[in-house]
């Protein structure tokens, strides 16, 4: 993105409208997005691949409340399947659709707005293989949920190569710690 070309268009609009109110406008962003979604991946690990028809369904052990936003507003997140010694899996792509764990019909990863569920071009899946959803970073972890009394998921930090666990997987005693019955 042109950010330089972007922020010319706003600051000539801002001069225009601080003539007009006799004041100084100021411009606010949150930027997070921008900034931090192509940081952050999700790692899953398939539990199950099936064919019904035409269809290949994946089921992978993340939901949406581990990464609520293609079921929430149909985001689109890449995705990759790698082996879990961390090769790609390869071999000729077929349309997929790639679903959690949950208990509701729009735990699916593949889906666009308003919640149709979409297929994904994706290799021949196999029981722990480990599908990559990409551009996570931003929002992927503070949307984050206990939805179906799951624990919160693990953060881990890659720096010069290097992963560094920054929040652990929440406890199955401090996911119920909470509850008085």
């Amino acid at each position: 993105i042109d950010v330089a070309h972007y922020f010319s268009l706003w600051d000539g609009a801002r001069q225009q409208i601080a003539e007009r109110l006799g004041h100084p406008v100021k411009l606010e962003i949150e930027p997070g997005r921008y900034l931090v979604a192509e940081s952050g991946v999700l790692l899953t690990e398939v539990r199950a691949s099936k064919r019904m028809g035409a269809n290949t369904f994946v089921m992978v052990d993340a939901g949406f409340s581990d990464l609520m936003r293609p079921s929430m507003y149909g985001s689109f997140h890449g995705m990759a399947l790698i082996h879990a010694d961390g090769s790609p899996v390869t071999g000729d792509a077929q349309p997929t659709v790639v679903g959690g764990p949950l208990c509701e019909s729009g735990d699916v990863f593949t889906q666009g707005e308003g919640g149709v569920v979409q297929q994904r071009p994706l290799p021949a899946a196999k029981v722990d293989d480990l599908l990559v959803l990409h551009d996570t970073g931003a929002y992927g972890a503070s949307m984050s949920s206990n939805y179906n009394t799951r624990p919160l998921i693990a953060e881990v930090l890659v720096e010069a190569g290097r992963p560094q666990l920054i929040r652990r997987r929440q406890t199955v005693a401090e996911l119920l710690a909470l509850e008085a019955v």
